[in-house]
């Protein structure tokens, strides 16, 4: 959705997701052309982010995409609401990593959706599976803090380089 939105060209969501470290249970390879297949890493079956070979600076780089993320994990922030308006008034992308059982009560994984905006003290959420979602801030903060800094979970700041 990035990519798209920043007019960039790219390979196919399941590439970029391989090119990310994507790892599923052998028992989801059929879904997939090109995929790994292991052991449950600690942050959960998806992307590997969070090794500098899957990050995605180094997918930006290895691809000449000149955009960069930033990390940011909940504790870290003084007032979040703000911080966030903030990010995305200077065209930065927002995507936030979360435990997906907290914020929308099934399915004790991380789940990271893209973040449209903030009206109030709601987040509107795009998400390629979940379609487009309003939710409150202080819930899907939570769901973050759970998910927890092991896991990355938090806030990734897209901006240009």
């Amino acid at each position: 959705m990035i990519l798209n939105r920043r007019k960039i060209k790219h390979v196919s969501q399941e590439e970029i997701a391989y090119d990310l470290g994507l790892i599923i249970p052998k028992k989801e390879a059929h879904f997939f052309a090109k995929v790994r297949m292991g052991k449950k890493p600690v942050a959960g079956y998806g992307t590997q982010v969070g090794k500098k070979n899957y990050s995605i600076n180094n997918y930006f780089l290895k691809n000449k995409i000149k955009l960069k993320e930033k990390y940011f994990f909940i504790d870290k922030i003084s007032g979040i609401q703000k911080f966030l308006i903030e990010k995305l008034r200077k065209n930065n992308d927002i995507m936030v990593c979360f435990n997906n059982k907290k914020l929308y009560g099934n399915g004790d994984y991380g789940h990271v959706s893209l973040i449209k905006g903030i009206q109030n003290d709601n987040v509107i959420l795009m998400d390629p599976e979940k379609g487009k979602r309003k939710v409150k801030l202080l819930k899907l903060i939570n769901a973050a803090k759970l998910h927890g800094i092991k896991r990355r979970g938090g806030f990734w700041i897209i901006s240009g380089k």
